[in-house]
This record gives C-alpha cells, sequence and structure tokens, in this order.
C-alpha cells in the first residue's frame, strides 16, 4: 500500500501526523508533501518527503496543472489535509492519480469540536479507508516518545526556555519570562550553563530583549539553531518549558519533560505529545506552578521537576 500524505502547515501542525504515521509505517510506504521545517523533522520516519514550496508541486495549487512534477509512481490512497475553497487541488490530484483513491479534508476539525489534531486527521485517515486505530495512536504517544531512538543523548540537567511561538496571541509578555529565568536562576546560582533561551525565526523581534537581559545574567541564548542542533539540544535538556509551539511539540515528542503553557489555544485540541508533559492553562497558574510549587531536583537523568 502506497500513501500519499499532503499538510501543509507550520512544524506543530506537520508534527501532528506523526502518531498516524507511526502506526502506518510497517504496513505501508508513506510519501509526505508538506514545507519545511516541519517535513524535515518527520524524514527519518517516511519514505519519501516532497517540498510543495520547492519541488516544483506549487502547480498542485494552479488550475489545470497538467502533470506532477516530479513524476511519481502508483499511488493506492491520497489523503491531503488543506483548505482550498476553489477546488483546484482536487482537480489536480484526481488528474494525477486517476486510479488512486483521493481525499481532501479542512485542515481543522470545526471550531465546536474540541478534538486533538493529531486524533482528528488519524480519524481521517481512518475514514479515507486506511486501516489504522486512531485512538491506539493517541494513547501510544502518550506513554512513548514518539521520536525516541532517533537521538543518543543523555540529559545534562539543562534547563531549555522558548518564550515565543507563532502567533502571538499564544504567547505572554517577555518580561514574565524573564522572571521565569530569574527564578530558576536564583535556584541554580552555583551552576554554570544550566539554562538556555532558545528563540526561532518567530522570535526576531525579541533578539534584542532577551540578548541584553541574558548577556547580564550570564546564561546561554541560542538564535535560529539548525534542525540537528535543535534535536541535540532538546535531546540534552531534562526540563523544557514553552508555549504551544512547534518546538514545544517537538520536545514532548522526543521524550523530554515539558512544561507547556497555554494562553489563547486550546489544551484539548493541542496538548504536546508526550509521556512527560505538564499544562498550564493561564498565566497565574503558570507563575504559581513555577515559582511557588515547581521544585527541581536532582534525578537519575539529570535535572527534573516534581510539583507539589
Amino acid at each position: 500500500m502506497k500513501i500519499l500524505l499532503i499538510r501543509a502547515g507550520a512544524l506543530g501542525d506537520t508534527l501532528m501526523l506523526l502518531p498516524a504515521i507511526r502506526h502506518l509505517r510497517k504496513k505501508a510506504e508513506i510519501i509526505l508533501a508538506g514545507r519545511y521545517p516541519g517535513i524535515d523533522f518527520l524524514r527519518p520516519y517516511v519514505d519519501q518527503c516532497i517540498d510543495l514550496e520547492t519541488s516544483g508541486w506549487h502547480g498542485l495549487f494552479m488550475e489545470g496543472a497538467g502533470q506532477p512534477v516530479p513524476p511519481m509512481a502508483m499511488l493506492d490512497h491520497v489523503v491531503a489535509f488543506l483548505s482550498e475553497p476553489e477546488g483546484n487541488v482536487l482537480n489536480n490530484l484526481k488528474a494525477w492519480f486517476p486510479s488512486a483513491s483521493i481525499n481532501m479534508f479542512p485542515v481543522f476539525p470545526p471550531e465546536e469540536n474540541k478534538i486533538h489534531i493529531a486524533l482528528y486527521m488519524a480519524q481521517l485517515i481512518e475514514a479515507a479507508g486506511i486501516p489504522i486505530d486512531p485512538g491506539r495512536c493517541i494513547e501510544d504517544s502518550l506513554k512513548t516518545p514518539l521520536m525516541a531512538g532517533w537521538h543518543p543523548f543523555s540529559r545534562d540537567g539543562s534547563i531549555v526556555i522558548h518564550p515565543g511561538s507563532g502567533s502571538r496571541d499564544k504567547n505572554y509578555p517577555p518580561e514574565l519570562w524573564l522572571e521565569i529565568i530569574k527564578e530558576l536562576k536564583d535556584r541554580y546560582h552555583d551552576r554554570s550553563n544550566r539554562i538556555v533561551v532558545l528563540l526561532g525565526p518567530a522570535e526576531e523581534g525579541l533578539l534584542s530583549f532577551f540578548m541584553e537581559a541574558v548577556s547580564q545574567m550570564d546564561e546561554r541564548l541560542i538564535y535560529c539553531p539548525e534542525r540537528d542542533a535543535l534535536i541535540e539540544l532538546l535531546g540534552q535538556a531534562s526540563l523544557y518549558i514553552g508555549h504551544d509551539s512547534g518546538i514545544t511539540h517537538l520536545a514532548a515528542m522526543m521524550g523530554t519533560r515539558v512544561i507547556a503553557i497555554f494562553r489563547k489555544s486550546s489544551p484539548e485540541q493541542w496538548r504536546p505529545l508526550g509521556p512527560d508533559v505538564k499544562i498550564i492553562r493561564d498565566i497565574k497558574e503558570a507563575w504559581k506552578f513555577l515559582k511557588f510549587t515547581c521544585h527541581v531536583a536532582q534525578t537519575s537523568d539529570g535535572l527534573g521537576y516534581i510539583p507539589n
């Protein structure tokens, strides 16, 4: 069975396909079409990745695009999660792969349906006629890291702070994060290189603020690391704290202890998938948890957190 999955989203959106992919990979050849950086992190779990931006597949969204570029072998199933009201994508897919079962679904479930995004996609893959157990996909992702075994790193006791995301509505003010860093630093004043502030492209506007603040506290700041460097950083960290973001989802799937602080997005739909995730739903709860009830203790794998 040969399956083409299409998900043209950001990092976190794309990672939500991994529970289904992990369950399908032993019984199907999987081709993933999407965008960087998301598809790059799922490359080890699929047979082929297609970059919709640079591989000629931009024609998928055009009227009367002709044949796919590059040509592909026979497919059994095409499942696309795209918002495309004009119908060009569906028409092109039917023309490109006339012998395949073509199914195109909305990117997200209806607003009133607070189903987890990963479960939503797994259920629709099943609805497309592909044998998969959606419930088990999610259950397994909460028990065992989805990306376990990909990185050979040991936990080094570091705490990674990621004070941003792809949406400003998800973010708490940088001043709050600075207070969190100071609080953690006070607990580890005798340890060096313990706290790392991680900023990505979406946090470019915060770079100067944190560069000055972090340098005064003699802590590390890392900006826009390459994929392998990011994997190493998260793989070695013993605790990660961040908003609802793609990097937060990545850390959870790698098995890192994660404190995920939600603001406007829904934890029911976007809970990071991993065996060691603490969800914080508002700023008061976040501050209370981090300042008063989050005690950090040395554990067998480095630095862990033990809530009262």
